[in-house]
């Protein structure tokens, strides 16, 4: 009878409030409940003795060489090691990352040679591949915008593949 009659302070919205003590209780309950679950969510879980489920570990974290090492509890039902252990298969799409540079290397390559080529076509032609490579014109408005026909650009887009297949292959 005696904890009924007590009253609590809370601070709320920056202003002290008194309360009872039964009102206080319900106000902490649930802040105290979130706490604890925290508190339970960073524990490691280990597998159990007999091995067949996952128990919360017991023991300091101060003391356990997983948190010593630099990691942290949370996540730890999907760390790597067990997922391993458990037969999944983890593919590293990072692994040949020497391949990949020395592919992009080579890709740039043939662009520095590809815009080197389209340098020595004359301004006209350039242009012309500008519009249709590089800005995504068709041919027919590429011939709107000369005012010749279409197959004059046809035959002109011709010499020019022709002129870049002999600058290219001269590298």
């Amino acid at each position: 009878m005696e904890n009924k009659n007590k009253t609590r302070t809370l601070k709320i919205r920056g202003q002290e409030v008194e309360v009872s003590e039964e009102v206080y209780r319900a106000y902490i309950r649930p802040i105290r409940a979130e706490q604890r679950r925290k508190r339970r969510e960073w524990k490691c879980q280990k597998l159990s003795e007999t091995g067949g489920y996952y128990v919360r570990c017991k023991e300091r974290c101060d003391q356990c060489p997983y948190y010593l090492a630099g990691n942290n509890a949370i996540g730890n039902k999907l760390s790597l090691d067990r997922m391993a252990d458990e037969g999944v298969d983890v593919e590293d799409n990072n692994a040949d990352l020497e391949a990949k540079y020395i592919e992009q290397e080579t890709q740039d390559e043939k662009y520095a040679n590809l815009h080197a080529a389209i340098s020595t076509l004359k301004p006209r032609q350039q242009e012309m591949v500008r519009k249709i490579y590089f800005e995504g014109k068709s041919q027919e408005e590429v011939s709107a915008a000369y005012g010749v026909t279409k197959s004059a650009v046809s035959h002109a887009m011709e010499r020019i593949y022709k002129a870049l297949r002999k600058v290219l292959e001269k590298n």
